[in-house]
């Protein structure tokens, strides 16, 4: 039986820095750097830093 090929993009979860728990997903080619982008978080009701979270082991 053959491996199974790695596919090209990624899914990824942006978590907001101002610590209100709000997270958008984004999809992003496998071979890129991590995501970061500034994004409105209705939470705060302002623009603030979204950063790729960390995937966790065996997810």
């Amino acid at each position: 039986m053959a491996k199974k090929a790695k596919s090209r993009t990624v899914v990824v979860r942006l978590l907001s820095m101002a610590l209100t728990g709000f997270f958008k997903t984004r999809i992003r080619p496998r071979t890129h750097r991590p995501l970061s982008m500034l994004s409105y978080d209705p939470i705060v009701k302002k623009r603030v830093l979204f950063l790729e979270q960390k995937r966790k082991k065996g997810h």
